[in-house]
């Protein structure tokens, strides 16, 4: 492959160090890679994000404009305009069902082009509806390959028509170094952990919608307090927005510990590496979660975690035998609030332990994780459109 082509819907922290590492490796072997955002900005995710020199070419469809504000026809037919104009070897798609996705797939076939998915859903995440799964069937069975984040996730696709020796992983990645380099300098700072609770804290990092399960992890960790009594008990903090602020600012106010629950809003990269460096723990309770890369980024930060069962990075980083921490049952309050102060209640050398462990998983899953991944997917696309066009 010559040129490749992927496109998101916005650049933020981890687009760009994954795409930095794939354009680097495509440029080692005379290789290029051109990378498409939809729009200069989004609601949904207010990244900030410094455009410098960047080992690809980096192209806004829609420099001035927010993503919500765009319609599927404008997606659609300013991703092929620009798919003619580049003519690229290969594309990366994100999933089946935005517009410049379903465009971009089009080209692809009509053009031979071989086509990778590149998808974090999983069986799990919503109840499948048999008629939805069918069309999804017809999408799916149009790629040339697939990058995903994990098992669940290749298995999930294997349903969709993708076979699994069509799919590669790795696509869930972080720069997690980067990420644990700026908390290990705050950690040193000696006035960093000023206008931070000084009493150890859980920390959640999420968007305030009602999937993430932030009203129960709430009555979760009121119950811990009930139940732990003592000084030594620790503070919550929920760093994000969202939609569902409102209702979780309630839960949190209606608190009997109202005053030991923290929400520092949305933060970008930097500011929140101080609220992950020191933080005693990390507590992810989601009830859907195809991922999580908040999860990637805590654990190269070496907390210990605690992490949904229903998240698609949980058989990752939160493997069987607690060697990082536990998984949690979001749907049941109890258990969930036992798991908290199972963790605060471990010695400090033993939290120690788990976090380390948990930052050697992350060592794997960096950029340079997502940059094979994806080579090796289209290496799989390729060898498919070459054996399909043999056949035909």
């Amino acid at each position: 492959m010559k040129t490749l082509a992927i496109a998101f819907t916005n650049f933020g922290p981890y687009h760009l160090a994954r795409l930095r590492a794939l354009a680097n490796r495509l440029r080692n072997d005379g290789g290029r890679l051109i990378a498409y955002e939809m729009a200069g900005s989004e609601k949904t995710y207010p990244w900030t994000i410094s455009r410098d020199d960047e080992p690809f070419d980096w192209v806004t469809l829609f420099p001035d404009r927010m993503l919500e504000s765009l319609s599927a026809s404008d997606c659609e037919s300013a991703m092929t305009e620009m798919l003619e104009r580049d003519q690229p070897d290969g594309l990366g798609v994100v999933g089946y069902s935005r517009p410049e996705s379903s465009a971009m797939l089009r080209w692809g076939r009509k053009m031979g082009v071989p086509t990778v998915l590149m998808s974090e859903s999983q069986q799990i995440d919503h109840p499948r509806v048999w008629w939805k799964e069918a069309v999804k069937r017809r999408r799916v069975k149009c790629f040339s390959a697939g990058l995903v984040g994990g098992p669940r996730h290749r298995d999930y696709l294997g349903t969709l028509g993708l076979p699994a020796d069509r799919v590669a992983l790795g696509y869930n990645a972080v720069d997690g170094k980067a990420i644990a380099t700026m908390a290990d300098n705050f950690r040193n700072d000696p006035d960093a952990r000023d206008g931070l609770p000084q009493r150890p804290y859980f920390l959640a990092v999420n968007r305030f919608v009602p999937e993430k399960n932030l009203e129960a992890l709430i009555t979760a960790y009121s119950l811990y307090r009930q139940t732990y009594r003592h000084e030594d008990t620790w503070d919550l903090v929920l760093c994000g927005d969202g939609p569902g602020a409102g209702s979780v600012a309630r839960a949190a106010q209606d608190s009997e510990f109202a005053t030991s629950i923290h929400r520092p809003g949305f933060l970008q990269t930097g500011p929140l590496s101080r609220w992950y460096a020191f933080a005693s723990g990390f507590v992810h309770p989601s009830l859907m979660e195809p991922w999580g890369l908040v999860v990637n980024e805590a654990a190269a930060c070496g907390l210990p975690l605690l992490v949904s069962d229903r998240a698609g990075c949980v058989e990752t980083f939160v493997p069987e035998g607690s060697v990082t921490g536990r998984r949690l049952n979001g749907r049941d309050v109890a258990s969930m609030a036992d798991a908290l102060g199972w963790l605060a209640n471990l010695s400090e050398c033993e939290r120690t332990t788990l976090g380390e462990n948990a930052s050697a998983i992350a060592q794997d899953w960096g950029p340079e994780r997502f940059a094979s991944g994806a080579l090796e997917a289209f290496e799989m696309a390729e060898a498919h459109e070459n054996t399909r066009l043999v056949r035909s």
